[in-house]
């Protein structure tokens, strides 16, 4: 009976996070062509989710930026981007809402994390604590 509640559950939770959230128009967000890259990583989708492209910070004149390229993700509601720690998300900075599923996207990153410990760009649904997809950033 505790199987069947929990799979029951999770369907519920993976059903619910497939709902329409972020827009699916596809941006084209610029960042200065002479910034330089401080770490990148590939994104890959989790939990049957598909997440796809590059991230990269990069320091753009004494401002980080993390800037998708090439990106594509699944829809949901409540998708956030976040600088964490581990792709479950415990410890973060949050960058703000996905602005598309598509396209080129910057983030501007306030502060200066540590970026040996904020090691994985992560795109998180928020109102169900669910992964989409993540990418290390090396």
């Amino acid at each position: 009976m505790k199987i069947f509640l929990y799979s029951a559950l999770m369907i519920v939770l993976f059903a619910a996070c497939s709902k329409k959230g972020s827009s699916d128009m596809s941006l084209n967000d610029m960042v200065n062509p002479n910034a330089t890259v401080v770490v990148k990583g590939t994104f890959s989708g989790a939990n049957n989710y598909t997440v796809n492209g590059t991230v990269e910070v990069v320091n753009d004149n004494n401002q980080k930026r993390l800037v998708f390229r090439n990106f594509s993700s699944s829809n949901g509601p409540d998708l956030r981007v976040y600088l964490a720690t581990t792709t479950g998300a415990t410890t973060f900075i949050s960058l703000g809402n996905l602005k598309s599923t598509n396209g080129q996207q910057v983030y501007d990153i306030s502060g200066m994390p540590d970026f040996s410990q904020y090691k994985f760009a992560v795109i998180w649904c928020q109102r169900f604590s669910v992964l989409f997809g993540a990418a290390e950033l090396k």
